[in-house]
């Protein structure tokens, strides 16, 4: 029968008091933003005091950084899970229709894929305050460059993976093609967050189509 130390015990409470202040600020910055969220509502959020926020974090802004390290991780592990899910429904077949079947084809796997994914009105603001601190904080800045950059090619694995079980690549540079799939997934989720939106990326058919198109428009068979 296996015990738990003392120390581990302690270093499990404190983890959970970790995660318990980030789902509070995950709520708070997309409420108010980052630069109007106080420590005290945070901490209020998430049942805690001051002094268990400074146990965790030394600032607001280390607070904001761990937000963005977690939350991306996490969104990569359901992107993973969403793109293993959808992989045995069409297997190998795309690379014997034709362009518009294909198309069709692809749409209707990114209509399930994004179905899987999470809470996207709150997400898409949470990556606006990313971008707004990032342009306004050089130091973040920096870090969401660094980390984006290492994001892009861990998607451009990821994607080009999921494409090979298809039977289908990437005709341009995995990388600039990650970088559009992105740019049009944050810019037409935007759009149905500002149309009312609650549920954007699951759904708004154009977002289908977009990201549909892009991967057609950029893909090719892979040769025998």
């Amino acid at each position: 029968m296996s015990h738990t130390s003392p120390v581990e015990a302690a270093s499990s409470r404190r983890q959970k008091t970790r995660e318990r202040l980030l789902d509070a600020a995950y709520e708070v910055f997309a409420e108010i933003g980052v630069d109007a969220a106080p420590v005290e509502l945070i901490t209020e959020r998430a049942g805690f005091t001051r002094g268990a926020f400074y146990s965790n974090f030394e600032s607001k802004n280390e607070l904001f950084v761990a937000l963005a390290e977690r939350e991306n991780a996490q969104r990569l592990a359901q992107l993973q899970v969403g793109l293993d899910t959808v992989t045995p429904t069409t297997g190998g077949n795309l690379s014997s229709m034709s362009t518009a079947t294909r198309l069709e084809a692809v749409s209707e796997l990114v209509a399930q894929f994004l179905k899987l994914q999470g809470d996207d009105r709150t997400w898409c603001l949470i990556e606006a305050e990313f971008r707004i601190q990032a342009l306004r904080n050089p130091e973040f800045g920096s870090y969401l460059m660094q980390h984006r950059s290492a994001m892009e090619e861990q998607l451009a694995a990821v994607v080009s993976a999921a494409l090979a079980n298809f039977g289908q690549r990437f005709i341009v540079d995995p990388i600039v093609a990650v970088r559009l799939l992105i740019s049009a997934y944050q810019s037409t989720t935007e759009r149905s967050v500002l149309l009312g939106s609650t549920t954007p990326t699951a759904s708004d058919p154009d977002l289908h189509k977009v990201i549909a198109s892009i991967v057609t428009l950029f893909t090719e068979p892979i040769p025998d």
